[in-house]
């Protein structure tokens, strides 16, 4: 029995990974375009940014290096140092206190912060200006992304502009517009970089102290998609221009590429995010799902009781009247057969409408006919052919059937 259960459990678990596999393979033909996406730096999907940072890391005319501290443990506020570029691309920026008052007192000193990202915290941008509408700057990621044929729009200092344009999906975004200075700021000017073709801005550039900050509240515009999207690429090189990527040192942030109460969690455990991010690893893990699921189904069955077979009772009840029915008509008995028929038709009036064999009279015949909704026609025939069964010691064959006829027209009216 257990070679027989171990070899049923063999066959379903392969069969359960041809499955998977199968799926996967029909999945992998039929997909046209990859929309998830985790702006990460180090994905070649669509919409994250590998490309953007691969031309950062390969176009610094200073170091590049990478930073997993948040701002206000980086001393970077505090320190004497220009000539620095500070990146962050992610889908959340969430800063503390402490740290957006580092980062302001950074782009102070000559330096330029570039932040990309779909959710800001409303005390990020309260510090830098004012905005009606910065209650709507927190955003749940991923963003909902909508089909379509758009465009953004590059503005230059002479007035013109420059159109980039994406066949592709336009996500829901921050509301950067109606920006007003704030009275007493370090933030001193504000002006629009990018806008999209309803008119939405896309970037922004504060000038702050003697430095700058870059915020856009839309990555998709530095994913692989966008700038390699016919000559997207040249969006790059004004966005490498305006933060000094030839001159300065380039410092990309890691830290605030996580949803705000990640922070938190210290010692979170990462293998579930490694095991997502690696879609060998994913099919791996899901057939490993099934086969637990398999082998519980398989145990299950093998230590549970059998289950007994529940055998329906039978109604003799039917074979009895056929037998005493059929034991009457051999003997020609017509008379037992009626007066039986007669006894059920009126134990039927008792139990469906309270009329005793008793009230079975001439005289209440149109009552009855009222009280059981049949037409007098059919009252009047059951019981002439009722009386005339038991005014006789012995009926005809011919009489019975008359008998059953009139009351089966009874029950069926």
């Amino acid at each position: 029995m257990t070679k027989k259960l171990f070899i049923t459990g063999a066959i379903l678990i392969v069969g359960a990974i041809l499955i998977i596999f199968g799926i996967s393979r029909l999945s992998a033909r039929s997909k046209k375009f990859d929309k998830f996406f985790t702006v990460s730096p180090h994905s070649y999907r669509p919409y994250d940014c590998k490309f953007f940072y691969d031309e950062l890391v390969r176009n610094s005319g200073g170091r590049f290096t990478e930073n997993d501290l948040s701002f206000e443990n980086t001393n970077y506020g505090i320190l004497g140092t220009a000539r620095n570029s500070y990146v962050v691309v992610s889908p959340y920026f969430y800063p503390s206190g402490e740290d957006i008052h580092q980062l302001k007192n950074f782009a102070g000193k000559g330096n330029t912060v570039f932040i990309a990202a779909y959710s800001l915290s409303t005390e990020f941008i309260d510090s830098l200006y004012y905005s009606p509408h910065s209650d709507k700057v927190s955003l749940l990621f991923p963003p909902a992304l909508k089909e379509s044929r758009w465009y953004v729009n590059w503005h230059e200092q002479n007035n013109t502009t420059t159109p980039y344009h994406l066949w592709g999906h336009k996500p829901a975004i921050a509301v950067l517009d109606s920006v007003f200075l704030l009275g007493e700021n370090s933030v001193t000017a504000i002006d629009t970089l990018i806008t999209d073709n309803t008119g939405q801005i896309q970037m922004l550039e504060l000038t702050c102290g003697e430095g700058r900050i870059f915020l856009s509240n839309n990555p998709i515009l530095l994913s692989n998609y966008f700038l390699l999207y016919k000559n997207n690429y040249t969006l790059f090189n004004k966005i490498a221009e305006k933060i000094k990527l030839k001159e300065n040192n380039i410092i990309w942030d890691n830290y605030y590429n996580s949803k705000p109460d990640e922070k938190l969690n210290v010692g979170k455990s990462k293998v579930l995010e490694v095991i997502f991010k690696n879609p060998p690893l994913v099919w791996a893990f899901y057939t490993f799902l099934a086969a637990i699921l398999l082998f519980i189904l398989i145990y299950y069955r093998r230590i549970q009781k059998p289950v007994p077979v529940y055998v329906m009772p039978r109604n003799t009840s039917e074979t009895y009247i056929q037998t005493v029915s059929g034991l009457y008509w051999q003997q020609q008995n017509h008379k037992s057969i009626a007066d039986k028929v007669i006894a059920q038709f009126f134990e039927y009036l008792l139990q469906n409408y309270q009329l005793h064999q008793k009230d079975f009279q001439e005289a209440t015949l149109e009552k009855i006919s009222r009280k059981t909704g049949r037409s007098q026609q059919v009252i009047n025939e059951v019981y002439e052919a009722v009386g005339s069964v038991r005014s006789q010691d012995e009926i005809s064959k011919e009489s019975l059937i008359n008998l059953y006829q009139k009351i089966n027209s009874f029950y069926q009216q």
